[in-house]
């Protein structure tokens, strides 16, 4: 019963682990896992390592007014936010790009060259991937819909997404 027992335990702890690493790779972004990784050595943290030069695009975008928004329209600002957030992630990835972090109404995107990419066409997978995004969300019925509530309109009166 005891060995059953431990082997338990440590399937347990080793998940936690995992989910731990999965959790911090999600806090410091895709070059913030690279780096802790890299700076990993025998289990404790090396940080001698020297740094390396990334070329990259980054790209902010976050939802306007959006404490108004989620004062005027409190629990279906989930369904604001999950909206955007699906046009923006599908857009960026699309469009050779990684969605790097999000914070609630804010997303920081980068487009890294990679493989036969160049630096510029990876600059205009970026400006693409905006232009997208914003054609898109002009064009959503359901955030149409929620920007034209009352409760919110008559906190920021002409208020679109």
């Amino acid at each position: 019963q005891r060995v059953k027992d431990s082997s338990s335990d440590l399937m347990v702890v080793e998940r936690a682990i995992k989910k731990f690493g999965s959790l911090l790779q999600l806090g410091f972004g895709e070059a913030g896992g690279r780096i802790i990784q890299a700076n990993m050595v025998d289990g404790a943290m090396d940080v001698s390592h020297g740094g390396n030069v990334t070329q990259a695009v980054f790209g902010f975008c976050d939802i306007r007014k959006f404490s108004q928004c989620t004062e005027a329209l409190q629990g279906d600002v989930v369904k604001v936010v999950n909206r955007v957030a699906h046009y923006v992630h599908t857009a960026v990835t699309e469009l050779h790009g990684a969605p790097n972090k999000n914070i609630g109404d804010a997303f920081l995107l980068v487009w890294k060259p990679k493989g036969k990419l160049s630096a510029s066409q990876v600059a205009d997978s970026s400006l693409l991937s905006f232009i997208r995004v914003v054609i898109e969300i002009s064009r959503c019925k359901e955030l149409e819909r929620l920007a034209k509530r009352p409760t919110l309109q008559r906190r920021v009166p002409g208020y679109r997404v």
